[in-house]
């Protein structure tokens, strides 16, 4: 099993390390309502301008996220973590001048979570996550957070009921459709999302936050599969 595990977090890692170039310019037409569900998270953070946030962002990709939680916040620090070099290389030049914003390489499991930090945000990246060790990583994040703090995320689920599931994927293969992605495309990403990929329902999601600790677990925005969503440390 773990390699098993091994296995498929390298093929993650290599398929995004060969797609960090055209990442943006294709993830937009991937996933529905990308950028209002960004913005809806980064919303949600409860600081305004004047306050200087501690954030971790978790697998920040090509720095989407942390582009918009610096344009409300620009006195937050922010901790950008993703596995993938080359999506490492794109973030910062996309945030290059944000002297408030670092970089670490490597996997978010393995990140030194020591101090507090007063936000924890995740971009379509916990669903390659097992349920089974959710619940350890969640805790590790809560310990994490400050009194004020609060973990948001954006991400896909599944649905418990087998019509609702249908109607999930057909609504996500017609958004790819209708952004121009070719039928083998569209089937590409699927076969991906089934083979690499770990979704859990959403409710079993909040039950999760909330056994880790967390005091409030809510839904911020959902889209079909897709939600914003989180809680706050207190």
């Amino acid at each position: 099993m773990a390699n098993n595990i091994i296995g498929r977090f390298e093929r993650i890692k290599e398929h995004f390390e060969k797609e960090a170039a055209m990442f943006d310019k294709m993830f937009f037409k991937v996933m529905p309502r990308y950028e209002e569900m960004i913005e809806a998270l980064a919303e949600a953070i409860p600081f305004s301008k004047k306050d200087k946030p501690r954030v971790i962002d978790l697998g920040c990709g090509t720095g989407n996220l942390t582009q918009k939680i610096i344009s409300l916040y620009p006195k937050a620090s922010v901790t950008c973590i993703d596995m993938t070099e080359n999506m490492l290389k794109m973030a910062k030049a996309k945030l290059e001048g944000k002297h408030n914003v670092k970089f670490w390489l490597g996997d978010i499991r393995n990140f030194d979570y020591a101090g507090k930090y007063d936000a924890v945000v995740a971009s379509m990246v916990l669903h390659h996550i097992d349920k089974k060790d959710k619940l350890k990583f969640y805790r590790k994040l809560y310990s994490a957070l400050s009194k004020r703090g609060v973990f948001y995320v954006i991400d896909i689920f599944l649905s418990r009921d087998a019509h609702l599931q249908k109607l999930y994927m057909d609504k996500w293969k017609t958004f790819m459709k209708r952004n121009g992605l070719p039928m083998n495309k569209v089937n590409d990403m699927i076969a991906r999302h089934k083979r690499e990929d770990r979704p859990v329902a959403l409710a079993d999601e909040l039950f999760i936050m909330r056994k880790a600790g967390f005091a409030s677990a809510e839904v911020i925005l959902k889209h079909y599969n897709f939600a914003a969503y989180g809680g706050k440390a207190t």
